[in-house]
């Protein structure tokens, strides 16, 4: 496999690397809160997922608006 865009490529390992990162730390925060309460319920440790698209969600939009302005220069327009 050739990698034509490199900056593409590694802000999608990041990407990737951080939906890992929050499903590991989703299980470990509901574990240790059950443990803490000392019964099983739902509370913000269940949020956490939705953090972790948050931040997807921001790199992702942070680098088209940077492959924008790139395109934009290379054309000349402002």
């Amino acid at each position: 496999m050739r990698i034509l865009n490199k900056k593409k490529f590694t802000i999608r390992i990041i990407e990737i690397l951080i939906i890992i990162a929050t499903i590991i730390l989703t299980i470990l925060a509901i574990n240790y809160a059950n443990k803490i309460r000392g019964y099983q319920a739902y509370g913000g440790e269940y949020l956490i997922p939705i953090i972790g698209l948050l931040i997807v969600m921001i790199i992702e939009d942070i680098y088209q608006e940077n492959e924008k302005k790139g395109k934009e220069a290379k054309h000349g327009k402002k």
